[in-house]
């Protein structure tokens, strides 16, 4: 992240002029000095200071580049960038922040009117060309170049071995439309199938999937007039510095799909289905790198306040992206000595004095494109005044207004604080923010890696869909992937999930009476071999649980003792198991140090998750794990991480989950002594291994899914007749986690078995 440097030049009279504040930021008293000192800290431990922040962005980064090698693995030439808070580092986990992604068309070639490129027959892109004028600034309209010489180039397409995208476009014939390229277009066909598309929520230019929102988008590689207005606009001139701007010059545009607000009077209508919107996501996004820690605190304030005073009433309508906006401008027209850790206060003053400024003048201007106001379409003519209003009485009571934050008990924490005025809270020693968010990205992220996509695929489409995707990976999977390559880890855990999705397809259609597809259940085999190259624990572990559901005992058996050798060694060097068994930290901070690939590989051998898709790869009593999440609910204090706990799917570590397998297989081959063996090992598991607890401000929550280890040491017990035994382990579970456990479905169960031995009995 770059540093803010507060040296400055002598500043002109311009400077001086734009440097003008609002009284009401002018004053910075003593008592403001101290607030302002005891809020940053208090932000530091919760979500933003440096090492976070630069933990943020180096996961995401990985991110973007682990979803650009899966969407190359399946013929899809997409880049895919991560935009918004979870990347820039402003968000706490208590505002549940959706993660924005956009998808980039590579296979397409857009070029400006003004510009006059010709069609390379050697290149397979569509060309298209973007027209911006006589349209709104924001707006353009995408013309396929030549649409009948181009369509007449890509007549004779194979959906098996052709660009999926170009493929999919030609479906429509855009010849009747003179190439004019509808906006809505793109979703029709962007989805990976027409299942998720149906399940998926359709807002602005963007798809929600889960808690992903993701954009589909072309890109421009030259940049408008219009956007070229940061550039060129007068400013003071200390941020964006120069080479900050030098960058962002070398960065074209997206065009996204959506058109002009239609209640607005710089909507053509008929041509609004046409219209295209302009978005210059990476220079927003660069500006936001460009800034220091105190900068984002400030704007982090502002997300509270607005999410708690305006969200309610305005939702979306007053949003992230006028606060933004307003917190752009502030920086830019206010010195640089203003924003400092004991005047944080004020700093919050000076951005909602901007963004009151706008609501006056009923004009928000873009700030990297000239002639566009932002509340067009948003705010109604009356609505300004009472804004106005309400972010006057909101300054002039701005401490209070603070001190009154619920969101991640700022408000509770920070009074406690300010009456303890001598205690030290610096970041250095306190670790729960860092903690929290390591355990987040590796715990949960990595185990759920596009995991809502296939949960989202009905029964009876998942044979299709495992099909579809089975023969694009075998076409794609061996293209050299260039710098990607490095992300191949993530590509590989990934496959694993889906060979686990098509085996339990076909799995289920055995069961259910079927004959069995041996043709599937191969294919399905051939990609968990694929997966298991990366030498992830989880991925062996998948494999061997499909391996026993599919009735291969023998070749279970194989793979157990490399399984755990492979458990020992790693136990020894692996951080993430050691975050685990004993929180702190210094481990979180040595994880966040470490690559991405090492902490990912990490986690994925020290959890595994089967979602509802993967369900007949497990065996039948630990499918109860699905159901846990209708018994009991979290209160605030029980639960810190979104997600954490996933209560639709399957999760435990794989340690226990290696023994009880051993158990189950050994019993089916009756190899007695080694069935005991397995029983003992999982027995001094659950001795020896307690859960760990985090602790945090949001209260505390267990690290290991130990309820599901007893669980498994609980029906071990039960299969050898030791029912008392198992009765008190499920009991033990569910003292040690009362809420969502599956433990009450078997206790349940055990006394339903008790009710009819004593009916019968008495009969």
């Amino acid at each position: 992240m770059a540093r803010w440097n507060n040296k400055q030049k002598h500043t002109t009279r311009k400077q001086r002029n734009a440097w003008k504040a609002d009284k009401a930021v002018e004053s910075n008293s003593t008592d403001d000095k101290e607030f302002s000192e005891t809020l940053s800290r208090l932000l530091d431990d919760i979500a933003v200071n440096k090492h976070l922040i630069q933990f943020r962005r180096k996961i995401m980064f990985s991110y973007e580049r682990e979803m650009t090698l899966t969407q190359k693995a399946y013929g899809r030439d997409r880049r895919n960038f991560v935009f918004g808070s979870q990347i820039e580092g402003t968000t706490t986990l208590a505002m549940m922040s959706d993660t924005d992604v956009l998808q980039r068309f590579d296979t397409f070639r857009l070029f400006l009117d003004s510009e006059n490129p010709q069609i390379q027959p050697h290149a397979h892109q569509i060309v298209i060309k973007v027209s911006t004028i006589c349209y709104s600034s924001q707006n353009c309209v995408l013309t396929m170049s030549e649409p009948s010489i181009q369509a007449w180039r890509f007549k004779q397409l194979d959906s098996n071995r052709d660009p999926i995208d170009i493929v999919d476009f030609f479906q429509s014939d855009r010849t009747t439309t003179n190439g004019l390229i509808p906006h809505a277009f793109i979703f029709v066909w962007a989805n990976l199938c027409p299942e998720i598309l149906r399940q998926s929520k359709r807002h602005g230019p963007a798809e929600t999937i889960g808690l992903t929102d993701y954009v589909f988008a072309f890109y421009c590689e030259s940049l408008p007039k219009q956007c070229k207005f940061v550039f060129e606009r007068p400013r003071p001139g200390h941020w964006p510095s120069e080479k900050t701007l030098k960058k962002a010059k070398k960065y074209g545009v997206f065009i996204v799909p959506q058109g002009p607000t239609k209640s607005t009077n710089i909507c053509t209508y008929d041509y609004f289905d046409f219209q295209w919107r302009i978005s210059t996501n990476l220079t927003e996004r660069l500006l936001m790198f460009s800034l220091a820690t105190i900068h984002l605190k400030a704007y982090v304030l502002t997300k509270m306040i607005r999410k708690e005073s305006f969200m309610p009433e305005y939702r979306d309508r007053l949003s992230t992206f006028h606060f933004k906006t307003a917190f752009f401008f502030a920086i830019e027209t206010t010195r640089p000595d203003v924003w400092m850790e004991n005047n944080l206060i004020n700093c919050v003053k000076c951005i909602l004095s901007t963004l009151r400024r706008f609501l006056t003048r009923r004009n928000c201007p873009h700030f990297t494109i000239a002639n566009v106001n932002l509340f067009d379409g948003k705010i109604e003519r009356h609505e300004f005044p009472k804004l106005v209003d309400k972010l006057t009485y909101i300054m002039n009571s701005l401490r209070t207004k603070i001190e009154g934050i619920q969101m991640d008990n700022i408000g509770q924490t920070l009074n406690e604080r300010i009456t303890r005025k001598n205690e030290s809270s610096g970041y250095c020693m306190n670790g729960s923010a860092l903690l929290k968010y390591v355990l987040h990205f590796f715990l949960v992220m990595t185990n759920t890696f596009d995991l809502n996509k296939l949960l989202k695929i009905p029964d009876n489409h998942r044979k299709g869909f495992f099909e579809n995707e089975y023969s694009h990976v075998e076409t794609n999977f061996s293209v050299p992937f260039g710098k990607d390559r490095k992300y191949d880890y993530a590509l590989r855990a990934f496959l694993s999930t889906l060979a686990g999705m098509g085996a339990s397809a076909y799995l289920k259609q055995t069961a259910e009476g079927c004959e069995y597809n041996h043709d599937g259940i191969n294919k399905a085999r051939q990609m968990f071999l694929k997966s298991i190259e990366s030498n992830i624990i989880g991925n062996y572990m998948r494999y061997a649980s499909f391996l026993f559901c599919n009735g291969e005992y023998y070749e279970a058996y194989k793979y157990f003792e490399l399984i755990e050798k492979q458990i020992d060694a790693d136990k020894k060097i692996n951080l993430m198991y050691k975050l685990c068994v004993s929180p702190s930290e210094s481990l979180a901070l040595e994880i966040a140090n470490q690559s991405c690939e090492k902490s990912y590989k990490q986690a994925l051998s020290v959890f595994v998750i089967f979602g509802q898709a993967e369900a007949m790869c497990v065996p039948e009593f630990l499918r109860c794990e699905m159901y846990r999440g209708r018994f009991g609910s979290f209160a605030s204090s029980d639960f810190m991480l979104p997600d954490s706990r996933r209560d639709d799917c399957i999760c435990v570590q794989i340690e226990p989950y290696l023994y009880y397998l051993q158990y189950l297989t050994y019993k089916e081959l009756r190899q007695e002594p080694k069935q005991s063996e397995a029983l003992m090992k999982l027995l001094i598991f659950t001795s020896i291994s307690k859960p760990a607890r985090f602790i945090s401000f949001a209260g505390d929550i267990f690290l290991s899914h130990f309820d599901t280890s007893l669980n498994m040491l609980g029906h071990c017990l039960e299969m050898e007749q030791k029912f008392e035994s198992a009765w008190t382990t499920y009991k033990t579970s569910l003292q040690m986690i009362p809420q969502r456990n599956a433990a009450i479905l078997h206790t349940i169960r055990l006394l339903w078995t008790v009710f009819q031995s004593l009916s019968t009995s008495l009969v």
